[in-house]
């Protein structure tokens, strides 16, 4: 009887779970609601509720009996928490619980070897790592301290300046009446209400960015600014990672980009790819063809001994056709 092997990714723009043979079969995925850090109120509930879904998902329909080898749990901020959630729904010979999401980040774009995994979702973190398992973690700061350049950041630095156009303190923008248009309101004034009332949490405010995106594309400046400070934080982040990485080698200065805000093209991926190599030209940035569950499910593999080679790797990406949970975590935002 095969061994399968199970992972999970949390963050606070979803949670997936895949689960695959030792060939890298993809057999099941998952998905669940984001998850919070374990500092936040009602942090356990939003944990379990995310893995639990995610997980059972992705096990239905799945031979019984068939022995699950390893179960990594790769979550922002909240490992303990999800590690007590999979072992109540879910029995493996192995546990893994990783104290990031961007283990499996930086695992999806290298197979598990080493790098920086530059994560920039609803919040932004890097992680860099080398084979022989050094490592720091440079932003991971939450909303309220830092997780410039993410998702979230973007979108509400363009709801501020949505506001100072709308009170005449600020330059014109299209922002002022796409977003209110988007979000079912009136005006900013209403959108205020929406926001500080709560009936719109993060991640659902910070699916606001693919619209910033496609207005500053029609020529909108001030979406377009926004846009280009993001990726300046972001290149910050990757510049001030890899400073305090010189363990890194020269075959690991690769910097994996992954998350809502590094589309493939996309605007942000091209500037900071941009600044990179104006900046950090070392460095060669790639945008993984699989989503960070994927990495967490080569991490797992990686526990018993299983090489995930680019043969490996173009096997496993080719599944992402027939299941679409590979390739993104994002959930569909709720004002609700």
């Amino acid at each position: 009887m095969s061994e399968l092997f199970l992972a999970v990714d949390g963050g606070q723009s979803g949670t997936v779970a895949v689960l695959a043979t030792a060939d890298g079969t993809i057999v099941g995925v998952g998905r669940g609601r984001p998850i919070r850090h374990h500092e936040e109120p009602d942090a356990e509930r939003f944990v379990g509720e995310g893995v639990t879904v995610a997980i059972a998902e992705a096990m239905r329909g799945t031979m019984e009996g068939s022995p699950i080898a390893v179960c990594c749990l790769a979550v922002t901020g909240s490992a303990r928490m999800a590690e007590n959630a999979a072992r109540a729904c879910v029995t493996a010979h192995q546990y893994l619980a990783l104290e990031s999401d961007t283990f499996a980040a930086l695992a999806s774009g290298t197979g598990g070897a080493g790098g920086i995994g530059l994560i920039a979702g609803t919040g932004t973190v890097a992680l860099a790592r080398s084979r022989s398992g050094e490592q720091i973690i440079r932003g991971g700061w939450g909303w309220l301290l830092g997780d410039e350049g993410g998702g979230f950041w973007i979108a509400m630095e363009s709801l501020k300046a949505a506001v100072r156009d709308a009170d005449g303190t600020g330059r014109s923008t299209a922002l002022t009446t796409t977003l209110p248009r988007l979000l079912g309101e009136k005006d900013m004034r209403t959108v205020y209400n929406l926001v500080t009332g709560t009936r719109l949490d993060r991640t659902a405010i910070a699916g606001l960015a693919t619209t910033v995106v496609s207005i500053a594309e029609a020529g909108d400046t001030v979406a377009a600014g926004i846009l280009h400070r993001a990726a300046t934080h972001l290149t910050d982040l990757l510049v001030a990672t890899s400073a305090a990485a010189p363990f890194l080698k020269a075959d690991e200065k690769i910097v994996v980009a992954c998350g809502g805000v590094f589309q493939p093209d996309g605007w942000v991926t091209t500037r900071v790819a941009r600044q990179i190599d104006e900046r950090a030209p070392e460095f060669r940035m790639i945008v993984p063809r699989v989503a960070p569950v994927v990495g967490a499910l080569y991490l797992a593999l990686a526990e018993r001994g299983i090489t995930v080679d680019d043969q490996f790797q173009d096997r496993v990406a080719k599944q992402g056709r027939s299941f679409p949970g590979l390739r993104s975590k994002a959930v569909a935002p709720s004002a609700g």
